[in-house]
């Protein structure tokens, strides 16, 4: 029981379920409200999460540690920059996508400049590319995925710098 009630998801759902029942007691309406997006969002996640659950299944039988510290480890220099710093751009998906994988890439042997580099490049979204050129324009749009580039690889060389030094 200590080992539940430490935990973090149960801390935030209990704390979820609070301030719900507490919104209810103050208007009935509005609870009602919180209740039915909670609902929707659950529903619509779902199938997102269990896609990645099975996806990550996947990729911890399918990928060994070694290729991961070869593309992604201490000695991959460059090369693994440049992975890591483009290739996450192509990718879609939200948050629930990104982090379970990035968590398993770090049991792997990934290391911190790596999965930094990663979540830096994966903000730059070129499936959103069309729609960012309809309201903002080519050169917006070049200039910014150019920029999310360069600050994904610097965010990877101080994330390294920062996880060398002794804590």
């Amino acid at each position: 029981m200590k080992k539940l009630l430490k935990n973090d998801v149960f801390q935030f759902l209990s704390l979820s379920a609070v301030i719900t029942l507490i919104v209810y007691g103050i208007n009935a309406e509005k609870g009602a409200i919180v209740t039915r997006t909670v609902y929707n969002t659950f529903i619509e996640v779902l199938d997102i999460v269990t896609a990645v659950s099975i996806f990550i299944g996947l990729f911890q039988v399918w990928v060994k540690p070694p290729t991961i510290v070869k593309w992604l480890g201490k000695g991959s220099g460059l090369k693994g920059f440049i992975l890591v710093c483009t290739f996450p751009i192509l990718m879609g998906g939200s948050l629930f996508t990104v982090f379970p994988l990035l968590k398993t890439l770090k049991e792997k042997g990934a290391r911190q400049g790596a999965i930094a580099s990663f979540i830096t490049a994966w903000g730059g979204k070129a499936p959103l590319l069309p729609l960012e050129t309809k309201f903002l324009g080519w050169p917006f749009a070049l200039v910014r995925l150019g920029f999310v580039i360069v600050f994904a690889f610097l965010m990877g060389i101080l994330m390294d710098w920062v996880g060398e030094k002794p804590t």
